[in-house]
């Protein structure tokens, strides 16, 4: 029998971290390890030096700690990290490998996929300091990342009744979050973002709805509100102001010239300038709506308005659709910053990925700016406009007209 058809038992939830589980073929870190984590305060680690001892290892009891190298013999992390996904989910898991952080990164993400509560992610040889602030961070936090998320209504328990309901009683409200040079700092203007105040108090975000709203056929109701509350905002400002509001577009929405002119009707008629105002058309459709979209993003241009690619990269045909669409935006998403935080790999991404902006005469916008850390990495790399934290957070209109008359 092998290794995999021998894990069979279940475990229960761990909280605290009283004993470890190091997995590792090098005998020559089990020591150093065993050592440092019980002088964290971890009474019991034990050692695996092959899969075969390590799924023993979990068969025959509970750990709240384990540390896994993904480069084990007989089995490689990865399976280790099924297993885990399978029978052990509220385990805190740390990976480490000596391979490339890209390889490290990978199965980072895969776990956390898996629903594992990943610690950390690290390259060999580890540092004392390291397994002891990992030790700390967990006694702090006792709940996994798995149990302490947040539990959200799935799109099937939202019915059409409920969301037509949000739009027609206005319960989805708009929020803004201001955009700044990154440069100079100056305030650009705002995008606006959907949501929703429930009657029991909660606030959920679109993430939450919007699939619902898809599935009843109400996004195009949405979109067309959410332009009207930009375009109200836009008329509520001075009348020598040229802030720009950018609003969020689906793509199987801007479906052709038609629904482009409507858009530059609707604008006219409030009486709104369309250069202030930018189109950010989301990530979705794939391939085969690109045509119809060129064709409503080229009407949308040739009426005057500002028209992006919104959270490049993200999708899965954002070159192609970049290839046949004419935006004059791209939006960067924040997860590509994330990663370009730590990660050269991810750096050299976000940096060809400006350049290529910049060189088609597209205004580059970051998103997720939260430190002067994060503002110093985009500013230098040519970026042109930052949101996030940094700045501030979304917030509604009243709040939003108050911080445009502060930058003054």
């Amino acid at each position: 029998m092998n290794a995999l058809a021998q894990f069979v038992s279940p475990q229960p939830e761990a909280r605290m971290i009283q004993n470890a589980l190091v997995v590792d073929s090098n005998e020559l870190q089990h020591l150093p390890m065993a050592k440092v984590l019980r002088q964290s305060g971890v009474s019991e680690v034990i050692s695996a030096l092959d899969g075969a001892r390590a799924v023993a290892a979990l068969r025959d009891r509970s750990w709240d700690l384990i540390v896994l190298d993904l480069d084990i013999t007989d089995l490689t992390g990865l399976q280790v990290i099924d297993l885990l996904a399978e029978r052990c989910r509220n385990v805190r898991l740390v990976i480490v490998s000596s391979q490339p952080s890209r390889i490290l990164n990978a199965a980072s993400a895969y776990a956390r996929h898996r629903g594992l509560a990943v610690a950390a992610a690290l390259r060999k040889p580890l540092k004392a300091e390291q397994v002891r602030n990992i030790v700390a961070a967990a006694v702090e936090s006792p709940t996994s990342a798995h149990d302490a998320a947040p539990v959200k209504r799935s799109a099937q328990q939202f019915s059409r009744e409920e969301l037509r309901g949000a739009l027609l009683e206005q319960q989805i409200q708009a929020y803004f979050q201001p955009q700044h040079c990154a440069i100079t700092g100056v305030l650009r203007g705002a995008e606006i973002l959907a949501r929703w105040h429930r009657a029991d108090g909660s606030v959920l975000a679109p993430a939450e709805f919007l699939p619902a709203m898809e599935r009843e056929g109400l996004l195009e109701s949405l979109t067309s509100y959410m332009l009207s509350c930009a375009f109200d905002c836009i008329a509520a400002e001075d009348s020598e102001s040229s802030l720009l509001m950018a609003v969020n577009v689906p793509a199987c929405i801007a479906t052709g010239v038609h629904w482009a002119q409507s858009v530059a009707d609707h604008a006219y008629h409030a009486g709104v300038d369309p250069s202030r105002v930018v189109i950010e058309i989301t990530e979705d459709g794939g391939e085969r709506c690109n045509p119809a979209l060129a064709g409503a993003v080229t009407q949308l241009r040739l009426r005057g308005f500002n028209c992006a690619i919104d959270d490049f990269g993200s999708g899965d045909s954002s070159l192609d659709r970049l290839l046949q669409v004419p935006f004059n935006e791209l939006k960067i998403n924040r997860s590509m910053l994330v990663e370009a935080r730590d990660h050269a790999h991810a750096r050299c991404l976000l940096a060809s990925t400006i350049a290529m902006a910049r060189q088609m005469v597209a205004t580059v916008v970051v998103e997720g700016v939260e430190t002067y850390r994060d503002l110093d990495m985009v500013r230098s790399l040519g970026c042109h406009t930052t949101q996030g934290y940094l700045h501030a957070r979304a917030m509604p209109k009243a709040e939003y007209l108050q911080y445009v008359a502060r930058q003054d």
